[in-house]
């Protein structure tokens, strides 16, 4: 691709499984350049989200409720 994000790091939240539009919208980015880190909430997000992540070559994948001002 033409590296329009070449250089911008970009948060992505709300990724369920490789049919999100969460989803959809990483491996664009991904695409164009973009390294991305990624958030899940509880540990069975966590297993999907992760193998996906790593598709990408984001190594940055952490827990995250927006609920729990401890997370």
């Amino acid at each position: 691709m033409d590296g329009l994000m070449k250089g911008k790091r970009g948060l992505v939240m709300g990724v369920a499984n490789d049919h999100s539009i969460a989803w959809g919208i990483a491996r664009k980015l991904s695409e164009h350049g973009a390294e991305l880190a990624f958030t899940y909430q509880g540990e069975a997000f966590g297993r999907r989200v992760k193998p996906l992540a790593d598709k990408l070559g984001s190594s940055l994948v952490v827990p995250c409720d927006v609920e729990d001002s401890a997370s």
